[in-house]
């Protein structure tokens, strides 16, 4: 595999490959966006943040609207500053010093009626809106059900409300999840381009969610667990009914990404959101940290998609779906974003991340890095526990004992959360059809594959981990590899200490377990004997 420096340097010709492209203004999909005004929902998340910045910079839209909330106190334009400052906008902001002139912050909340906009500037976005972006979603895991319910369909529903408000219509995209009908049944199987039965009909669930209390609600949902493995797929899926039901008669599309990790190319290469530390990035995160030493999962082929990919699928869909719809055919179109074409599996994954990647591993790493990885339950509670819980109950006790902030449990409690959210996707399979998607790039001018570039075989998935582990490194641990000689001497050594400490460590553990063991035979043979003397 190339460095990390070959694959910089063939980054920054395809960067400028695509500025050319732009420039010519022998593109398509730039004409569609002429003159046009964009709203956009879950702006400020990870595909929306690098949606909005594509758009800027690759077309000549009139405005951009951003839908906000008032976030932790802070308000609407503090937090636009906030996602501003982010380092995906940096080149956006040398070409384009100007480009926030068309962005305009509408405060409101996907979760609420009327997604949370007073009626003025409802009316407003009914008057000026040609395209409608729906990425706004609730993606964590542990939230509850109803919390979930209320963006992820309610949030729908409101923005399917205001696209049939708006007067100048020209298209919709409702970004869902390839996994919104990845189903317990469906393991090893297909999962079409196409609608299939909702859990439960979407306004039940809206009515549900307002009506019944937390408890009773998710107490409700649990049989539906069965196929679907949380509370994301489960209202994602009921989203996409609802798509199929209100969107009849719209301009409207679904985009369903697999897992969406970093940037393959662009803007910048490895471009990774900071909150992605929690989802999937925080595995490469833990790996490259020397933190996770253990991981359950099987030797299955992972399904992920650079975002710049998805992106790009997302902008060119919207163009498609307009032209379908002039056309006359109005039945919506579901484009699958899937890694299927040329498929990694985990364990290779990981062997980048320990070998190729190593030359990437931050200053800041703690351990050696390396993970036993077994896709065996008891085996992964078992290394858990000896690897993970055991050595940081001690480090945390012995930084009690010297006035130190105990972490390192806090940490781990982390890693397990993570992991559990996880489980089900990084021990299972599905073969996502993408022939849509297919179709949508081959449909491309030569100048729009360029600039929009949708084809995921364009996309070597070993170099991506790499590109991958890099941004994690950068965008998250704020490592900025000029260190790198230091890091890797480090590492040198801290393998030295592994290999010394992990036996010494183990021996102790089963002397301590031995002892404690022979320990409790003995107390319980002693108090057997007292007893039969009693009697």
């Amino acid at each position: 595999m190339r460095s990390i420096e070959a694959i910089q340097e063939e980054a920054r010709a395809t960067n400028d490959a695509i500025k050319k492209a732009i420039s010519s203004g022998d593109s398509s999909v730039q004409k569609f966006y002429d003159n046009v005004v964009v709203f956009v929902t879950g702006g400020s998340g990870f595909i929306g943040k690098h949606m909005i910045e594509k758009i800027l910079r690759s077309s000549n839209v009139t405005k951009v609207y951003m839908l906000l909330r008032v976030k932790k106190g802070k308000a609407v334009q503090e937090r636009l500053k906030a996602v501003l400052e982010d380092p995906l906008f940096e080149e956006l902001f040398m070409e384009q010093p100007n480009f926030v002139n068309k962005l305009e912050i509408v405060e409101g909340d996907s979760s609420e009626d009327n997604l949370g906009i007073d009626e003025k500037t409802w009316a407003r976005l009914s008057d000026e809106v040609n395209v409608i972006f729906h990425v706004a979603a609730l993606l964590n895991f542990h939230d509850s059900i109803k919390s979930a319910t209320f963006t992820n369909i309610r949030g729908t529903r409101e923005m399917l409300k205001l696209a049939k408000a708006c007067k100048h219509l020209k298209s919709v995209v409702h970004v869902s999840t390839a996994y919104s009908h990845a189903i317990k049944d469906r393991i090893k199987g297909d999962v079409k381009e196409d609608f299939y039965q909702s859990p439960i009909p979407p306004e039940t669930m809206i009515q549900l969610a307002e009506c019944v209390d937390d408890d009773k609600l998710d107490a409700m949902i649990e049989p539906f667990k069965v196929q679907w493995p949380n509370r994301y797929t489960i209202t994602k899926a009921v989203a996409e009914d609802l798509v199929r039901v209100m969107g009849d008669g719209l301009p409207i599309c679904i985009v369903r990404p697999a897992i969406v990790v970093s940037a393959y190319r662009e803007p910048k290469l490895g471009w990774v959101d900071v909150k992605n530390a929690y989802g999937p990035s925080g595995i490469i995160l833990g790996l490259g940290l020397g933190v996770i030493r253990t991981l359950l999962a099987d030797n299955i082929k992972i399904d992920f998609v650079p975002v710049d990919i998805v992106t790009n699928t997302i902008i060119t869909a919207a163009l498609e779906t307009h032209d379908r719809y002039i056309a006359g055919n109005q039945q919506p179109i579901i484009y699958t974003v899937s890694g299927k074409r040329n498929p990694l599996t985990f364990w290779e994954l990981v062997d980048v991340v320990n070998n190729e990647g190593r030359a990437l591993i931050p200053t800041k790493a703690l351990w050696y890095c390396g993970a036993f990885i077994t896709p065996y339950k008891f085996l992964y509670l078992i290394l858990t526990m000896i690897l993970h819980y055991i050595p940081a109950a001690i480090i945390d006790g012995c930084c009690l004992l010297v006035g130190q902030k105990a972490r390192l449990l806090k940490v781990y409690n982390l890693v397990q959360s993570l992991s559990s959210v996880l489980t089900f996707y990084k021990n299972n399979e599905w073969n996502f059809h993408d022939a849509n998607t297919l179709s949508l790039h081959k449909k491309l001018s030569e100048t729009d594959k360029v600039i929009y570039n949708c084809d995921i075989s364009s996309v070597d998935m070993k170099e991506l981990v790499l590109v991958w582990s890099y941004g994690v490194m950068k965008y998250i641990v704020k490592d900025d590899m000029e260190n790198r000689s230091y890091a890797l001497r480090k590492q040198s050594v801290l393998r030295v200490v592994h290999y010394i400490v992990l036996p010494l460590y183990l021996y102790g553990l089963f002397k301590l377990t031995s002892t404690v063991i022979i320990l409790t035979y003995f107390v319980i043979v002693m108090f057997c004997k007292y007893l039969l003397a009693l009697f």
